[in-house]
């Protein structure tokens, strides 16, 4: 086995975690946006546009500010 000695293989493990993290973060968002009912024609494009284009603060930005609370969205429901 060959080891790089450059680059430890605790950087390699640490950045496979924060990609995993934030694909899934990414899919969750994208799923919510597109299960959850808007009220403009564009909204979920533009919100499913900022996800992608801002990889950490799109997602935080919809479930900071974009979705709706779980009491309204369990009588949308």
């Amino acid at each position: 086995m060959d080891h790089n000695p450059t680059v430890p293989l605790s950087f390699d493990i640490q950045a496979t975690l924060i990609m995993l993290a934030y694909a899934l973060l990414t899919v969750a968002a994208l799923v919510s946006i597109f299960r959850t009912r808007h009220d403009g024609a564009g909204s979920k494009f533009w919100w499913s546009a900022l996800v992608i284009v801002l990889p950490l603060i799109g997602p935080a930005a919809w479930f900071l500010l974009g979705a709706p609370p779980l009491r309204r969205r369990a009588k949308l429901q």
